[in-house]
Order: C-alpha cells, then structure tokens, then sequence
C-alpha cells in the first residue's frame, strides 16, 4: 500500500493546473470540423470518411462548396454504430450502405 502526503496548498495547486489545461483545451476546440481535421480526429481517410460514415448517414454541413462536421454529431453517429458492433462483428467495412 502506498502512503502519499501532500499538503491542501499543493492539492489546490495541482487542481488549478488541471482546470487551466482543460480551458485551453477547450478554447482551442472548433464547433465546426474540417474533413482533414475530421480525418485526424477518427484517424481514417477521406473516401473513408465518405464511403462508410457520410454514405450511411452522419450529419454534415455544408459552408460554400465544403463539407464541414459538428464533433458532437460525428460523436452521437460512432457512438450509434458502433454499439452495435461485438466481437465477431466489429468492422466499420461491413456496414450496410444506404441505398441512394
């Protein structure tokens, strides 16, 4: 079993820190995605992107001629699919396209 001692000024310390490193975070999030930044964040690519998730119905908008994507709606869609998914069923590959 571990002993650890710290001081309340020093816990306070460190919560602070913590706090300050989540605003920044957050500060520097986008509300809107770009499909490169999409691409980094589901760490897949573009005509993935676009075959397997756009082609079977996430959400994106459209500013001009570009696509750009909501992370709580590109969040909500990952979490839908793949709760669905198990062990022997666990490719994105093999999700059913959308008739168009």
């Amino acid at each position: 079993m571990f002993n650890i001692n710290i001081d309340e000024d020093e816990a306070r310390e460190m919560m602070q820190r913590a706090i300050d490193k989540r605003i920044e975070e957050l500060a520097h999030e986008h509300y809107f995605m770009t499909y490169k930044e999409l691409a980094e964040y589901l760490n897949l690519s573009k005509p993935t992107i676009e075959e397997l998730l756009i082609n079977n119905g996430m959400k994106y908008y459209m500013v001009g001629s570009t696509y750009r994507f909501k992370k709580s709606d590109v969040d909500d869609f990952m979490d839908h699919i793949t709760s669905q998914m198990d062990i022997t069923n666990n490719d994105l590959k093999s999700l059913k396209k959308v008739k168009s």
